[in-house]
């Protein structure tokens, strides 16, 4: 896409806030998201709470990144009617009282929807960027013990917002009318975990190639997976750290530490198991390529978090898990030389195949012993 064209589009979103309380004096194009057009507007008058800068997502029928991938619009609606719907969820708060840390995890109010121009109005999160750049850049200042402390924590958090959404969404039978109509993502979420593995076998034969028989019967249970809408549930469907904000600053003791759940659009039914495993799996990556601890400790704390699960949760989970680093992992550009690809490929497949074979030895021998701690 051209400057030009990003021009026009943001002269387009400006034009439609006129009119509103939203009416912009500025656009400021914010990093993160490749399917929308994202900035943060300054309001020509501030809210009746004082607001003066709130978040503009604008979207197109293609993804902003990528214009010739085309992705259906019928998305706004689904995060329009997904974050009205939470906006009666409970924010997650500390478990135990006696914790220093105070993370607070919700989903961003929505202000306002545009649907003839499929953009929405959101809360802004000040300085806020997302929970994978905040552990590359920010924590590190941090020595190993407190990294130790506030990541387990933070996973934790995490761990039970995720629980508690996935218990509550399955009693909203409006939410899940909502997001059962997502098909188009449904489908393009089942593709990424599947299809996408064994087109990894054929960029990595010498890593993945032995594998490739257990790929194929790893894509026919999830096809099978999606054949009864009644053994799914709504998840979110695209959570990853990319998709977690909080405020660019260290993390201190005593502090409340806002965290957004933002990204709703590919929210759909589905097994829960792929809203973990693709969480543990981004965060492991921040260890697993960039060397960095706090990637393993969110994964315990998340795992901790969660609550307890099945045998069979914990192993589906470790195929997603193994999955994303397959699909995902050995293809993010610039994320490490071709030894740490190769790694990665080696884990994630190992992951699914030890799972599939539910070898829970292997697992308890590995940096994932944690997924099974909680299991009966």
């Amino acid at each position: 896409m051209t400057s030009a064209s990003r021009g026009e589009i943001t002269s387009k979103v400006l034009e439609s806030l006129k009119g509103t309380p939203y009416e912009a004096s500025s656009l400021d194009v914010l990093s993160g998201g490749t399917a929308n057009f994202i900035y943060r507007a300054t309001l020509m008058q501030p809210l009746e709470d004082g607001t003066q800068q709130v978040a503009v997502k604008h979207s197109e029928d293609y993804v902003a990144n990528s214009p010739d991938f085309k992705l259906t619009l019928s998305r706004c609606r689904v995060e329009e009617e997904c974050l009205k719907a939470l906006s009666a969820f409970p924010i997650v708060g500390k478990a135990d009282e006696s914790d220093p840390y105070h993370f607070i995890v919700r989903t961003p109010k929505l202000y306002h929807f545009d649907e003839t121009n499929n953009t929405q109005v959101q809360e802004y999160l000040q300085n806020g960027i997302d929970l994978k750049t905040h552990t590359l850049t920010v924590v590190s200042g941090a020595d190993l013990e407190t990294t130790k402390h506030q990541s387990l924590q933070l996973g934790k958090a995490l761990g039970r917002w995720l629980k508690g959404f996935h218990d509550w969404a399955a009693q909203q039978p409006e939410l899940r009318r909502t997001v059962t109509a997502n098909k188009e993502l449904q489908q393009l979420k089942h593709i990424i975990n599947s299809s996408w593995l064994l087109d990894r076998v054929k960029q990595f034969p010498d890593v993945l190639g032995d594998a490739e028989g257990v790929f194929e019967e790893v894509g026919k249970m999830a096809a099978a997976e999606l054949e009864d809408d009644n053994q799914l549930q709504v998840i979110h469907g695209d959570f990853w750290t990319g998709n977690i904000l909080l405020p660019k600053a260290q993390i201190k003791e005593g502090e409340d530490v806002p965290m957004f759940v933002i990204d709703w659009e590919m929210s759909q039914i589905g097994k829960p198991n792929l809203d973990v495993g693709q969480m543990l799996a981004e965060l492991y990556e921040l260890k697993l390529y960039k060397g960095k601890p706090a990637g393993l400790f969110m994964v315990q704390g998340f795992i901790e978090g969660y609550g307890p699960v099945s045998e069979d949760f914990a192993f589906r989970t470790a195929i997603q898990v193994g999955a994303h680093l397959v699909s995902f992992g050995m293809i993010v550009p610039g994320w490490g030389p071709v030894e740490q690809v190769e790694e990665c490929g080696r884990l994630g497949r190992d992951m699914i195949t030890r799972a599939w074979e539910k070898d829970r030895r292997w697992f308890e021998e590995s940096d994932f012993a944690c997924l099974f701690s909680t299991t009966g």
